[in-house]
């Protein structure tokens, strides 16, 4: 579907059940179209502009992960409420979900997250024991957080270095098994996406960046939201800190209490 200008509305009810219905059974569904050219070409200055500042180089070095992006634009961190991203993250996630990372993947040629891995140090949620072989299929398994990927810059093709995903391995309650994984007959694939596609993603399903072995530099953004109870420790919100409230000054309500509303029972 091309939607040259984005989209900023939540789906309307069974168009968002059916896409979550596939991110629960695949372990991510794509979508297309969420983001406009211009925005993309406005999330990508706003990422080189920070990679450009001498303090990125002090703390980073050449890592290529521009972590944290909600600290150098307000930009980046309105994003956490738009639509339709919000409405369909609550319908994972529950109405109180919060903010807990933001990064832009911003990597070039020879540049990759290339080792398979599923997030969060290859820690398990939902670990299976041995002498139980999967979770049932199409079980809606809970999850403490997602991660929703953005891409500002077309990632058409392998050599362009795309998510690579294993489809259901959410389901094995288990750690990528080597190199070359395949689950229940289903190997891996590439999620190839145009600028302004996004793909919510369970980060339990085994995954890797591809080596980007084309010429571009590929930008891939990351929002990340947390349960908003205080049995998720990954829901830790943005720090208080001086920048951040200084963005916050005059935003949407909403977006305050997203941002760094503290957690609570629901």
């Amino acid at each position: 579907m091309n939607r040259p200008d984005g989209l900023t509305v939540p789906f309307p009810p069974a168009e968002a059940e059916a896409l979550l219905d596939t991110f629960h059974r695949e372990g991510f569904v794509l979508i297309p179209g969420v983001f406009s050219q211009a925005e993309c070409a406005t999330l990508r200055r706003l990422t080189d502009e920070a990679v450009a500042d001498p303090a990125f180089a002090e703390k980073r070095g050449d890592w290529f992960v521009v972590r944290n992006a909600q600290d150098y634009s307000i930009e980046f961190v309105k994003l956490f409420i738009r639509e339709p991203i919000y409405s369909l993250v609550q319908g994972i996630l529950g109405p109180e979900c919060r903010y807990c990372g933001q990064n832009v993947i911003r990597n070039g040629p020879g540049q990759a997250v290339s080792m398979w891995h599923v997030d969060d140090c290859n820690k398990l949620e939902h670990p299976l024991p041995p002498e139980i072989p999967r979770w049932p299929a199409g079980a809606r398994l809970p999850l403490i957080w997602l991660s929703v990927q953005v891409a500002l810059s077309d990632i058409l093709a392998v050599e362009d270095g795309p998510t690579e995903i294993v489809p259901g391995s959410h389901y094995s309650g288990r750690l990528v098994p080597g190199e070359n994984p395949v689950f229940e007959g289903r190997p891996a694939e590439p999620i190839l996406c145009r600028a302004g596609d996004i793909y919510l993603f369970n980060h339990m399903t085994w995954h890797r960046g591809m080596p980007n072995v084309g010429t571009k530099t590929r930008y891939l953004m990351q929002l990340q939201y947390a349960r908003g109870d205080s049995l998720a420790f990954r829901c830790q919100v943005a720090e208080p800190t001086p920048t951040m409230d200084k963005l916050l000054v005059g935003a949407d309500p909403r977006l305050v209490h997203v941002m760094t509303g503290r957690a609570k029972y629901v």
